[in-house]
């Protein structure tokens, strides 16, 4: 698989980049969905769609309907076969993995944590990666936001905390 990466992206408004990531993804519904949820949130800060190590139909069918998504959009669209080579390249100044396993953190401290670009993470919930592929992120979760909630439902509560929520 080689790295995919659309840079069209329309205007920019000066805040660091968010990389949002969904790691081994099977499924092509899930994969239309991650992307169109992250481009949801994107009008209130600089946020690019990653998806990480692709199985399968999400592979085959998932990640070109997903490029077709940010294509309309106008907006920036990523693909890396592992998450080391999305460290690599894009090299963020903080880079989190979302697990149940850890650390519990206010949204607060995520936004404040924010100096340069940041990498989030979010398992598909799929496979999970191994103690390896996390080298160079820390494991996080969000306090009060219950963890048995699927990929999509935690990204969501995760943008608007950390991106329209005050408090």
């Amino acid at each position: 698989m080689s790295f995919q990466v659309n840079k069209r992206c329309g205007g920019s408004s000066g805040l660091a980049m968010v990389y949002v990531g969904l790691y081994s993804p099977t499924s092509v519904q899930r994969v239309v969905d991650f992307v169109k949820t992250v481009y949801a949130f994107s009008q209130k800060a600089q946020i690019v769609p990653v998806i990480v190590k692709p199985i399968g139909a999400a592979a085959q069918i998932g990640i070109p309907e997903a490029f077709k998504v940010s294509v309309k959009l106008n907006k920036p669209f990523m693909v890396f076969p592992e998450l080391g080579d999305a460290l690599e390249l894009l090299r963020p100044s903080e880079a989190y993995f979302y697990s149940d396993e850890g650390a519990e953190l206010e949204a607060t401290q995520i936004r404040q944590a924010q100096n340069g670009s940041l990498l989030i993470v979010f398992p598909s919930g799929e496979s999970e990666p191994s103690k390896k592929e996390l080298t160079g992120l820390k494991l996080v979760r969000l306090k009060d936001v219950p963890s048995q909630l699927p990929a999509l439902a935690l990204l969501s509560i995760f943008m608007y905390k950390v991106f329209y929520q005050v408090t």
